[in-house]
């Protein structure tokens, strides 16, 4: 039993609690060196290490940096309406089939106006990201609402933009979003909002790859501690 960040059917993170079981399938390594993939297919394996490929050099180039090998497998299925899943300290992601999440979205996602096959891709950035930030540095333990940032605001960074436009004509991106509506309570309560704020924040930063920096070095925490 591992803990794990979810990304849930409805585009929420969570953190929560999971046994996971390998299913049968065969497992491929990608050219980066970093990632093999558990699919099905070969077919839908490439697409994953395709996408993948692209993901780490496009997080690089905003401070996230993958430094541990990590596995990804492809599932028909997941527990608690989850979509994709990154297992803390494990460096494994489970992320839901194309099929199954065409199944589970929801009409009121955030992510609702961008295709199905687009949106797998951006969620495999998104679970990435979440791997590149395990072992970011925080004061309090876990920092969710920190580590969830920047996995909404690389995700929402990989669409085209296009998909951008569809995600952002939902939110009124002129509007100010202080930081300390990036927090662990809207995180959990509202997840969608949360996904809308963290990129809109995001996109108000004069240098916005250089505020990813910040806190991937710990000099930015989001969160704050309870008593």
């Amino acid at each position: 039993m591992s803990a794990i960040s979810c990304l849930t059917r409805a585009t929420g993170a969570l953190s929560c609690l999971l046994f996971a079981t390998e299913g049968r399938a065969g497992t491929f390594e990608c050219d980066n060196d970093l990632l093999t993939v558990t699919a099905k297919t070969p077919v839908l394996a490439a697409r994953v290490c395709r996408v993948a490929d692209d993901a780490l050099t496009e997080l690089a180039a905003c401070n996230v940096t993958l430094g541990l090998a990590t596995s990804i497998s492809i599932r028909d299925d997941m527990q608690d309406d989850c979509i994709g899943i990154y297992h803390c300290g494990e460096q494994r992601i489970d992320v839901l089939s194309p099929a199954g999440i065409a199944e589970r979205r929801t009409e009121d996602s955030a992510f609702a106006g961008i295709p199905t096959d687009r949106y797998f891709d951006s969620v495999i950035v998104h679970e990435l990201a979440h791997a590149a930030a395990d072992a970011l540095p925080c004061p309090f333990g876990h920092c969710v609402a920190t580590t969830e940032y920047v996995a909404y605001a690389m995700q929402v960074r990989s669409l085209s933009p296009e998909d951008r436009e569809t995600f952002e004509a939902e939110f009124d991106m002129s509007k100010k979003i202080p930081r300390d509506r990036l927090n662990a309570m809207i995180l959990y309560m509202a997840p969608d909002r949360f996904a809308q704020f963290s990129w809109a924040h995001f996109q108000q930063r004069p240098d916005s790859c250089a505020y990813i920096g910040q806190i991937m070095r710990g000099d930015i925490v989001l969160d704050i501690e309870h008593p």
